[in-house]
């Protein structure tokens, strides 16, 4: 029987269980949350829709309740908002985490960690830091998963073609400091020059241009024009606790320790049964390299001041 447990009801956990219920991933989904009211009403609330197609049993609980979960979506936390600092946001959420870390690796020593606390790249080395001495491949964060379905939208849009036939990644950190790797992105095996030419349709660096800034920018509009982002980040989230549940072995940009970087950031991996099986290496231009270790030198920084 695959069981997730979903650590925070708040709108990410609570639509992330959701999401899994609806889509039938797994067959038990358990909600914990500091305010054991909320992390009820909003298993409840899943659990009619659930009952409706897919009869996966979803209900709330307290730590016991994790025992026997092969993942672990950490969700709980503050998220960014007005007048709150990116290491203030670090530096409290990580408060969290020292709270919540040790009652999961008890309740359930072997699961995947998937973490999905803003911010998901310096959490997701936070838990690693944590855990420091065990296997790390099972501590993955959802990283850029969402950046890299809005970037193939965006481009399959711009072209006229399905996004199943446009490979590209979006790497490093999730939000405003995405990095779109053009280098390398092709549609149906062409360089997206030669796609473009073939199919007439223009493509300068202004529309390279607009991508980028549209798939970096995304996230911060939906928060700016609803308060928080919540869909998306579910379906993300639904995507790789299915790649890790079903042994999928499929590629995805989680968020994952990097040896070579010294640091968790969002990289191509090959995600199945136990998390993370292997990071690729992307052939990056020179620009790209150089903004990636500008990125990871932040990342580093940031959590050493915390």
């Amino acid at each position: 029987m695959s069981k997730v447990a979903i650590v925070g009801a708040g709108l990410v956990g609570a639509t992330t269980a959701h999401t899994l219920a609806l889509r039938g991933s797994c067959e038990e989904i358990v909600l914990l949350d500091v305010d054991r009211d909320k992390a009820q009403a909003q298993a409840a609330d899943v659990a009619a829709a659930a009952t409706l197609d897919r009869g996966v049993r979803v209900y709330s609980g307290s730590y016991a309740q994790v025992r026997g979960a092969d993942v672990v979506v950490l969700a709980a936390g503050l998220r960014q908002k007005g007048g709150l600092s990116r290491a203030e946001l670090i530096s409290s959420n990580t408060l969290i985490y020292r709270e919540v870390i040790p009652q999961v690796l008890e309740a359930a020593p072997g699961a995947v960690l998937l973490v999905a606390t803003q911010p998901v790249d310096s959490m997701t080395e936070y838990v690693y830091r944590l855990l420091e001495g065990c296997d790390v491949s099972r501590v993955l964060g959802v990283g850029t998963v969402l950046e890299t379905m809005q970037l193939r939208a965006a481009v399959a849009a711009h072209l006229g073609v399905s996004p199943e036939h446009v490979n590209g990644y979006v790497v490093g950190e999730e939000g405003d400091s995405a990095l779109v790797v053009w280098s390398n992105l092709n549609v149906a095996g062409l360089p997206i020059t030669e796609f473009a030419a073939q199919r007439g349709v223009p493509w300068t660096a202004r529309d390279q241009s607009a991508i980028t800034d549209r798939v970096q920018r995304s996230n911060r509009r939906v928060v700016e024009g609803k308060g928080a982002i919540s869909y998306g980040v579910g379906a993300a989230i639904a995507r790789v606790v299915e790649a890790i549940l079903y042994g999928a072995n499929v590629v995805l940009t989680v968020s994952s320790r990097n040896s070579e970087f010294g640091v968790a950031l969002s990289l191509p991996c090959i995600v199945g049964a136990g998390g993370v099986v292997e990071t690729l290496d992307l052939p990056y231009s020179r620009e790209e390299r150089f903004k990636l270790e500008v990125l990871c030198n932040s990342l580093r920084n940031t959590l050493e001041h915390i």
